[in-house]
């Protein structure tokens, strides 16, 4: 559509993409994805018959003064991440993280990071699939993509979602631990985090058992 013509032909500057996201955005070139992320979500209010780059530039530019808002840019290097970063971190959040847990579900992420594991999280492989699933495929994990957290190190090329501002304190401000893993257990939302390998395959069990992974997958 439109929107995303304007988005994939317009440079970063004009669509109101801030200074600490622009060489990131220009890495996609003509993507109309290139500025995942950069959009909060909720309701945004604008003029429906304005032209299709004012409207996103009024999007982008309103999301990211409630971003930077958090303390985004003055909080990024006090975790070791740059800004873009923080935000692409938070994404991960926003999927993978119960209500509740977001502070935590943060420490893990950074924790891998620092310790150079690989976070191997299922929302990078479902970002770039058709079907998606709790339980992602051995194919699916084996797929190089940009955003494929079992097939590349380090955080996805681009966020995967918008993450709320909810998320994006709990990267600023993540949780106190020493965690690696994390999985939901039950269908009430119960995670449990752990450091040991072993208990997070224990816990792996107990959630497949009790119908949250699909063991088939």
């Amino acid at each position: 559509d439109q929107l995303h013509e304007v988005i994939a032909r317009t440079a970063p500057a004009e669509l109101g993409v801030p200074d600490w996201a622009t060489s990131e955005v220009d890495a996609r070139g003509d993507d109309g994805r290139r500025i995942e992320g950069l959009i909060s979500p909720g309701i945004h209010v604008f003029d429906p018959t304005a032209e299709p780059l004012e409207i996103v530039r009024e999007l982008v530019t309103s999301s990211v003064t409630e971003y930077e808002g958090t303390g985004l840019v003055e909080m990024a290097s006090t975790v070791g991440l740059t800004p873009y970063q923080v935000l692409t971190a938070a994404s991960l959040v926003e999927r993978e993280a119960p209500a509740g847990d977001f502070d935590k579900v943060a420490r893990v992420i950074l924790n891998r990071l620092n310790e150079d594991q690989m976070l191997q999280f299922d929302s990078t492989v479902n970002y770039d699939v058709d079907e998606q699933e709790v339980a992602t495929t051995d194919e699916d994990r084996g797929r190089q993509t940009p955003w494929n957290t079992y097939a590349k190190k380090g955080l996805p090329d681009t966020p995967i979602a918008s993450p709320g501002v909810e998320a994006m304190q709990a990267v600023e401000r993540p949780a106190e631990g020493d965690w690696l893993y994390f999985v939901t257990v039950d269908q009430e939302g119960t995670t449990v985090f752990n450091r040991d390998f072993q208990a997070h395959e224990d816990a792996i069990e107990e959630s497949r058992a009790n119908g949250v992974l699909d063991s088939a997958r």
